[in-house]
C-alpha cells in the first residue's frame, strides 16, 4: 500500500529528530518543517482553546524550538485554517483555538502543507526517492528517471546522497551489476541473514520469523523481553525490516522498556481493519497502559476499564501520580491533567485514540479504574525516532532534563487554576 504523503512527512520528521545539524538535514529542512506542522497539529487536535504557553510546551516536547513555534508554526497553522489565533493590540498571540479535523481529513491536506513549506526541487526529489524505495528496491537509473521531471540529474544524485547520509537510503550491487537503492529501514541488508530473508525460497528464515510475527500480532504492545517465539537477533531483524514496530517507554529512573507492535495493528486480508494508527498515538497509549499494568511499582490492573471510563465520562482518575508521572500522554495531546477531588485526573482530548487503543487491549483482572498506578513513566520514543537513533548512535537524541520536563508540564497546566479550556 502506498504510504500517504502526510504519514511519510511525519515519519521523516521524527526520524530526523535523532540527527544533529548537517548539510543533508538542512537540504531536507522543508520536508522536516511540513512533518512538524502535522506533528504539532496532531498534538493540538481536540484541545479546544489553549494558551500560547501550552502550545509552546507541546511543540518543545516534539523538538520544535519555542521561537519557531510563535513565528512560523502557529502562523502556518492559521493560514492552513487549522487554528484561529487571538492577538492582543500589539499583535502577540494570547489564545490558540484549534480547528483540526479527524486525522484522515487532516492528512488529506498534505499537498497544501507541503506547498506552504516551500520545498526546493531537491526536497521533491528526495521525497520521490524515499517513497519509491520504501515500496521496493529500485535501480539508481530508475530513481534518476523518477527525479528527471523535477530538476537536473546532479541534483538527483545529491538527493540520493542526502538520504543515504541520513540512513534513509542504501546502495547495493545486484547480481547483474546494476546499482540498487532501497530504504534500509524496510529492506535491511546484513551479512548474516538478510540476503537470505529477501529470497522467497528460504524456508528457514520464514520459519524463524513467522512464529515471532504471529506472537506479536496476537498481543499489541507486547513487552520485548517477554517474546518467546524468537531470538533477539530475529526481533532486531524484524524491526529493522519494518515487519515489527518497536516503541520505547522511558522510566523516571532512566530505564527503558521496549514494546513491539505489528505494523498492521489488527488488520487482516479478510476482515475489516479495526483502525490504522497514522499518528502513532494509539501505539503510544497502548504502550503506556501495558507499562502501567506490567511494570509500574503500583500497577494498574484494569487498563481497558480505565480507558473505557475515560471515554465514557471524558475524565478518569484521582491520584497524585497522574500529576507527576504521566507527562508523555499530556505532551502528545492525548489527555489533559486537571485537579480532581483530592489529587489529579485525566481529561480526555483525543477520544478516537483511546477508543482504538481499547480494541487492542485486554484486561487480565478487574481493578479500581481510578487507581494511582500510572507511575514511573517519563517519556516516549516513536518507532521512527527509535529506529533512527539505533542507526545514528554518535549523535544521541537529547533527553529533556527533569527541570525542563517540569517547565513543559507547568506550561501545559498553567491555566488550570483560572479556567478550564474549552473543548
Amino acid at each position: 500500500m502506498l504510504l500517504p504523503t502526510a504519514e511519510l512527512l511525519v515519519g521523516l520528521s521524527r526520524h530526523l529528530s535523532a540527527y544533529g545539524s548537517s548539510q543533508p538535514k538542512a537540504d531536507l529542512a522543508p520536508l522536516e518543517f511540513a512533518g512538524r506542522v502535522f506533528e504539532l497539529a496532531l498534538r493540538l487536535r481536540g484541545s479546544g482553546v489553549s494558551a500560547p504557553e501550552r502550545v509552546d510546551a507541546l511543540g518543545i516536547d516534539a523538538g520544535i524550538p519555542k521561537r519557531e513555534i510563535r513565528r512560523e508554526f502557529l502562523p502556518t497553522l492559521e493560514v492552513l485554517g487549522l487554528v484561529d489565533l487571538e492577538r492582543d493590540p500589539e499583535g502577540a498571540v494570547v489564545a490558540v483555538s484549534e480547528k483540526i479535523p479527524p486525522i484522515e481529513e487532516l492528512y488529506a491536506r498534505a499537498d497544501s502543507v507541503l506547498s506552504h513549506a516551500l520545498p526546493e526541487p531537491i526536497d521533491r526529489m528526495a521525497l520521490a526517492v524515499l517513497r519509491a524505495t520504501t515500496i521496493m528496491p529500485i535501480t539508481t537509473a530508475t530513481a534518476l528517471e523518477e527525479c528527471a521531471p523535477l530538476g537536473p540529474e546532479e541534483l538527483a544524485h545529491r538527493a540520493i546522497e542526502d538520504l543515504e547520509s541520513l540512513h534513509l537510503c542504501s546502495r547495493q550491487l545486484s547480481a547483474d551489476g546494476d546499482e540498487v537503492l532501497f530504504n534500509p529501514n524496510v529492506w535491511a541488508v546484513d551479512k548474516d541473514h538478510s540476503q537470505a530473508a529477501l529470497q522467497a525460497e528460504d524456508g528457514a528464515v520464514r520459519l524463524a520469523l513467522s512464529g515471532l510475527l504471529e506472537e506479536v500480532a496476537a498481543t499489541a504492545g507486547m513487552p520485548e523481553d517477554e517474546v518467546t517465539a524468537g531470538d533477539q537477533k530475529w526481533v532486531n531483524y524484524a524491526v529493522s525490516q519494518g515487519l515489527l514496530l518497536r516503541s520505547i517507554v522511558t522510566t523516571l529512573t532512566g530505564q527503558e522498556r521496549a514494546f513491539l507492535f505489528s505494523p498492521h495493528m489488527g488488520r487482516s486480508m479478510f476482515d475489516a481493519p479495526t483502525g490504522p494508527d497514522p499518528s502513532g498515538h494509539v501505539r503510544q497509549l497502548i504502550g503506556s497502559m501495558v507499562f502501567a499494568r506490567r511494570f509500574a511499582s503500583n500497577r494498574l490492573f484494569a487498563p481497558t476499564a480505565f480507558l473505557r471510563k475515560l471515554v465514557r465520562e471524558g475524565e478518569a482518575g484521582d491520584a497524585s501520580n497522574i500529576g507527576t508521572d504521566y507527562s508523555m500522554l499530556e505532551t502528545a495531546g492525548i489527555v489533559r491533567v486537571e485537579p480532581a477531588a483530592r489529587f489529579k485526573k485525566f481529561v480526555l482530548l483525543q477520544a478516537d485514540v483511546a477508543e482504538q487503543a481499547i480494541t487492542y487491549l485486554e484486561d487480565t483482572a478487574d481493578g479500581n479504574t481510578t487507581s494511582g498506578a500510572l507511575r514511573g513513566q517519563r517519556g516516549y520514543r516513536h518507532p521512527e525516532a527509535e529506529r533512527a537513533l539505533r542507526l545514528e548512535q554518535p549523535s544521541r537524541m537529547a533527553v529533556p532534563s527533569p527541570s525542563a520536563s517540569q517547565d513543559i508540564l507547568a506550561a501545559l497546566r498553567q491555566e488550570m487554576g483560572r479556567r478550564r479550556y474549552d473543548r
